[in-house]
């Protein structure tokens, strides 16, 4: 399914922080609210940072927000 918002296409893709099971360190994952899928810009590209995981050594992705996708 697709959604337009303000000439932007956008399609729900498998959130990388919880690799689409909707829970992450132990309880709901943040990120996509447990739903499993974020809503992401078409054509969908993965997060250059940190390769489409959302994770860095550090913690959560800051450019992709944990998602695993980037707007570009």
């Amino acid at each position: 399914m697709m959604y337009t918002y303000v000439d932007t296409e956008y399609a729900p893709e498998k959130c990388s922080l919880c690799n689409g099971t909707g829970h992450a360190e132990g309880g709901i994952c943040e990120v996509c609210g447990g739903q499993g899928d974020v809503l992401v810009a078409q054509p969908a590209i993965a997060c250059p940072l940190c390769s489409g995981s959302g994770n860095m050594n550090i913690g959560t992705c800051r450019a992709c927000g944990g998602g695993g996708w980037v707007l570009l």
